[in-house]
């Protein structure tokens, strides 16, 4: 089955966006490339906003899709979490996992409504980078509270009937990813991380499903 949609939006943030990334296109980029050398016609939209959270994203997603869309609906696809679970200057998360859960709910309900929608659930990071101090504040991010909005989120996948990727435990332990975190700054993989993300992308059933 071949998709009928020549726009491909990415929500997402710095992961999605690809900081530290030599080519500047993160994995959205780097998946896209590849069907692009293959023939196929697609506009991409990388959409990453580093720091955003799901409350950032459901605030804005809509509106920029349709400021592109020329009335032609696209593949959706989502990727967060990563910030939601992060501790800044707090010894809470930004987002607590039940808001997180309704933001998550809202977005792909409504994005379902439109279109086709992939959801892709965040990465882990090297825990000695704790705390991380940066031009807005110090931060502290825990790899157990990350998997526990991982699992969260698929179980609501499931529930949405929405196709959700977890990467988590397999990156978690993947010797390649971890130096890859190791040579980027231990939040942003260097290149090789974004490449394994688009890899586990392509090899994913749900996107081999709309576009072998």
């Amino acid at each position: 089955m071949s998709l009928p949609y020549d726009r491909i939006y990415f929500f997402g943030d710095s992961l999605t966006l690809g900081c530290n990334d030599s080519l500047d296109c993160g994995w959205p980029g780097r998946v896209c490339h590849e069907m692009k050398k293959n023939g196929r016609d697609i506009a991409v939209y990388n959409l990453g906003i580093n720091g955003d959270t799901s409350t950032d994203i459901d605030a804005r997603w809509h509106s920029e899709m349709m400021a592109r869309s020329r009335d032609s609906n696209g593949l959706l696809i989502f990727a967060f979490g990563f910030n939601d679970a992060a501790y800044k200057n707090s010894d809470q998360p930004q987002v607590e996992l039940e808001v997180s859960l309704e933001n998550a709910r809202t977005i792909m309900s409504q994005a379902k409504a439109i279109s086709t929608v992939l959801w892709i659930g965040p990465t882990p990071l090297d825990e000695t980078v704790n705390p991380h101090d940066s031009h807005n504040g110090r931060w502290i991010m825990h790899n157990k509270k990350i998997a526990e909005y991982d699992r969260a989120y698929a179980v609501l996948a499931n529930q949405l009937k929405i196709d959700y990727l977890s990467i988590y435990e397999e990156y978690l332990i993947s010797p390649r990813y971890q130096a890859a975190l190791v040579s980027g700054d231990k939040v942003h993989p260097s290149d090789d991380g974004y490449t394994m993300i688009a890899e586990s992308v392509a090899n994913w059933t749900a996107w081999r499903a709309l576009f072998n």
